[in-house]
């Protein structure tokens, strides 16, 4: 029996960071309930195809190489365009009808490279927004990085930000008093302020002002001000349909090349906050999916995130989703 009543939601994923992917590179992955193959073309152009080959199924990225802006499969040479037409068989006087691979859309933004998915094979309907943070000189210029496989999906990771009550039981802090969400088309943004412990400050604690947006059930973006100003962002890219690769990176204001022991101090700082997200894996891991959940009045807008969510599955794909905001922030 499946854990979750829905399966793999259209939308924007992680798929590798773009300093994995040198020109001539390829890797294979299993995301999307689907083996991929990610490939940078000589000329810099990045492609994701289906992993089998359409002539006789060979995976393309093992043993594939790229030649050119093409991928060539390593069973009989056969080479595919990043659109995943065939541009040539060495053996071959004619190349035959039909002979393509399956692509998918996908973007370079900040530093990441995202595949589009779509269960009825639609073509993208919004757009990953560029961080302006990203290649400012008073930014750092490489990502700190955490990478976790968690079994959950992504739409239960969504929900866990707004639910505000396991603050205080999970994460050692108190429900923080100031919070702001709306629910817009295709992104929800929230806003939270409050004090947080930090064991690696000498005061123990931090005030912070935290605000994000979240693009489809797939990508977030996290901004935080208090004792560094930093950005977070998060891929939740499902594996299958019960299964999760997150990838979690941060940048803060502190220079395009910080010092070794700034760095160092930085690294420190953020080590917490990857625990404080560790936390939540035992419970996503091991609890159930309530459909029609008993809410009590001092539960996060819980039922307004499943609303918002609902739009991103293919039955609902062509929907926009329904203005579900308290506040309209600013």
């Amino acid at each position: 029996m499946a854990r979750f009543p829905f399966g793999i939601p259209n939308g924007w994923f992680l798929v590798a960071f773009a300093d994995e992917l040198a020109p001539g590179r390829v890797i294979a992955l299993r995301r999307l309930g689907r083996e991929l193959v990610v490939f940078r073309g000589e000329s810099g152009g990045v492609h994701v195809l289906d992993a089998h080959c359409p002539h006789l199924g060979a995976h393309l990225g093992v043993g594939g190489r790229v030649v050119g802006d093409t991928l060539a499969c390593p069973f009989h040479g056969w080479r595919f365009a990043g659109d995943g037409a065939c541009a040539g068989i060495p053996y071959a006087k004619r190349i035959p009808r039909g002979a393509r691979a399956t692509s998918h859309p996908v973007v370079e933004r900040h530093g990441m490279i995202f595949v589009w998915h779509h269960a009825a094979g639609l073509p993208p309907d919004f757009e990953i927004p560029a961080l302006p943070e990203w290649g400012d000189a008073e930014w750092m210029d490489t990502w700190l990085r955490w990478d976790w496989t968690v079994r959950t999906h992504p739409q239960e990771m969504g929900e866990n930000g707004i639910d505000w009550p396991h603050f205080a039981t999970i994460h050692r802090i108190p429900a923080p008093s100031d919070r702001r969400w709306a629910f817009r088309e295709r992104s929800y943004f929230w806003q939270v302020g409050g004090t947080k412990p930090v064991d690696a400050l000498a005061s123990g604690q931090d005030e912070i002002l935290m605000f994000g947006e979240n693009w489809g059930l797939g990508y977030s973006w996290l901004k935080q001000r208090g004792h560094y100003e930093t950005v977070v962002v998060t891929g939740m890219t499902p594996v299958d349909a019960e299964t999760t690769c997150v990838r979690m990176a941060v940048i803060a204001k502190i220079g395009r090349s910080p010092s070794p022991s700034l760095r160092a101090e930085f690294e420190r700082y953020m080590k917490e906050h990857a625990a404080f997200a560790e936390a939540d894996f035992p419970i996503w891991e091991n609890k159930v999916y309530r459909e029609r959940p008993i809410l009590c009045d001092g539960d996060g807008p819980i039922a307004d995130y499943r609303r918002w969510a609902a739009q991103f599955y293919t039955p609902n794909a062509s929907t926009n989703a329904r203005s579900t905001s308290r506040p309209d922030l600013t």
